[in-house]
């Protein structure tokens, strides 16, 4: 009769393997796409699943209304989805839905929306040069702001009360909020551009910002008299922390930067004439 000690050992020495396997053997593979979460959709219509819309802006995540202006500059068939919190496989958001199919990361999002509604590229070189900007603003830009509005109190706040959290009882709910996202977004951006000293975040900020104003010049948008996709990322990513509530980088665009100020007024007259509520 097998004794329960040895039943044990087993026991152990099973989860032990299983563990080394799936840390050191198995091999990395991607979630498979879900089945559509709208079952009644209409074709060439996009749904975009991100998070609820706030009073003074669009949508506090950059990436959401990234999707957003670029289905609006474009002229695309588009739905908001925010009933629910649905991440996308990657367990981010946004994601869209195009007849059916899940489609996650805005770069992929772009793609998808060029091949599907016969959008036309910027000249060859106009083009290089957008996708340089868009990953500037996407992946350096980005987290250089995440440590400027995550250092801010008005953030959370602002934060709260679109979860629906009443003021009286937003001071109660800020340390733990705050707790909850300070850490995840200190790691996610020095994970991304390394550690600095406030003074030398400053000046790498000032650098990203100096080379968008540079090349945007006297020109009223990026790349002309129209809102291109290069627009979509820079305004997404500099609206959402200069519309929602007031911190450093409205000091800083205002003392330093006022054309870049101008542009997100041309851009937010252009494409959310009456979303913005004062």
């Amino acid at each position: 009769m097998i004794s329960s000690c040895a039943i044990k050992v087993v026991f152990i020495l099973s989860v032990i393997g299983i563990i080394i396997y799936k840390k050191f053997f198995k091999k990395p593979s991607i979630r498979a796409k879900p089945e559509p979460y709208k079952k009644d959709y209409n074709r060439g219509t996009v749904y975009l699943y991100q998070f609820k819309r706030t009073k003074k802006c669009p949508n506090l995540s950059p990436f959401c209304m990234k999707v957003e202006v670029l289905c609006r500059a474009y002229k695309v068939p588009y739905e908001i989805c925010d009933e629910k919190l649905i991440w996308s496989r990657n367990g981010t958001l946004p994601f869209i839905e195009l007849n059916g199919e899940h489609i996650a990361d805005t770069d992929l999002i772009e793609v998808r929306l060029r091949e599907h509604f016969n959008i036309s590229s910027l000249p060859k070189e106009k083009e290089a040069q957008s996708v340089a900007i868009t990953r500037l603003a996407d992946n350096h830009l980005f987290n250089v702001l995440l440590r400027y509005k995550t250092s801010d109190n008005d953030f959370y706040y602002t934060l709260l009360g679109n979860m629906g959290v009443p003021k009286i009882l937003q001071p109660i709910c800020l340390p733990f909020i705050k707790a909850a996202f300070v850490k995840k977004a200190y790691e996610r951006s020095t994970r991304a551009i390394g550690d600095f000293e406030q003074t030398d975040l400053d000046d790498i900020l000032h650098r990203d910002l100096q080379t968008i104003q540079d090349y945007l010049g006297e020109q009223k948008f990026l790349f002309g008299d129209e809102v291109k996709a290069a627009d979509a990322a820079v305004f997404g990513q500099l609206a959402t922390v200069i519309y929602p509530f007031r911190c450093k980088i409205n000091d800083i665009l205002e003392n330093d930067f006022p054309q870049l100020l101008e542009y997100c007024e041309r851009v937010r007259k252009e494409i959310y004439p009456n979303d913005f509520v004062e």
